[in-house]
């Protein structure tokens, strides 16, 4: 951001086969030893690699340590000692490497000196995704078949999904859980609850056919809202809402008629 104002020389040596250009640049108020950090915002970069390479070479080149350490713009360092080193973050999608900040090693970095990439809700939300979340059948009672203008009851077996996966090098744990229920009951009504539903003598969810008959193909699609949290730290929550379609049913509607038995006299 400050390379208009920068005072800059270039400079150029052969080594080997190829010649490497440098270039130095004076910037008023910064000094080499300052370290520049790049703070991600949530709807910035996301950046699944960090790596530390000499500012002489970019993180797709083959490595050469003698030039690293020899070339001019890797001495711009207060102490003799001291070579200049550049971080780059790889994003994925799309592919691609970006220099984030600069700073002075005495030794060259370790992985302590190496961000981790930060796991975010959206790539937790993928790899949910990946997993696949349990479809749940819609239960009735009666089951197999029921009759018309007859209170049938709904319901369903929820659990919660706990999984933990390994995201970027780290340890991912995460909670999914149904918070909303989509009853379709065939005949082309729908309705939506917050709870599963029980069974019988519970009559919290119970829907109510008008033509016998017929069969119909009931079924229920759970939304589940997940959280994660990474190493064990704090829980996240995930913003975005998965809907996994349940399997249908069959379900006979019928209509009862009086019949009288037996011998009256």
């Amino acid at each position: 951001a400050r390379a208009d104002s920068a005072q800059c020389g270039e400079s150029a040596e052969a080594v080997g086969d190829f010649v490497a250009v440098a270039a130095e640049c004076t910037v008023p108020g910064l000094n080499a030893s300052d370290e520049v950090t790049t703070h991600v915002v949530d709807d910035g970069p996301v950046f699944v690699e960090y790596r530390w390479v000499s500012v002489c070479t970019s993180p797709l080149a083959n490595a050469d340590a003698a030039l690293e350490q020899t070339c001019r713009a890797a001495q711009a360092c207060p102490e003799p000692r001291q070579r200049l080193y550049r971080l780059w973050g790889r994003t994925e999608d799309p592919p691609s490497w970006s220099p984030l900040s600069t700073r002075c090693f005495g030794e060259a970095p370790t992985a302590a000196d190496t961000p981790q990439p930060r796991v975010t809700p959206a790539l937790v939300l993928n790899e949910v995704r990946r997993i696949g979340l349990p479809e749940l059948r819609a239960r009735t009672q009666p089951e197999g078949k029921t009759l018309v203008n007859f209170d049938t009851i709904f319901y369903t077996e929820a659990q919660p999904f706990t999984a933990t996966v390994t995201l970027l090098g780290q340890e991912v744990d995460i909670v999914a859980e149904p918070t909303e229920y989509t009853w379709h009951h065939g005949d082309g009504s729908t309705a939506s609850t917050s709870g599963p539903g029980e069974p019988y003598p519970s009559k919290e969810i119970t829907y109510r056919y008008s033509d016998a008959h017929t069969t119909v193909k009931p079924r229920v699609d759970v939304t589940y809202t997940a959280r994660f949290r990474v190493n064990g730290g704090v829980w996240q929550d995930i913003d975005e809402t998965v809907t996994i379609t349940g399997p249908e049913s069959s379900l006979r509607v019928s209509e009862a008629s009086p019949t009288l038995s037996g011998n009256y006299g």
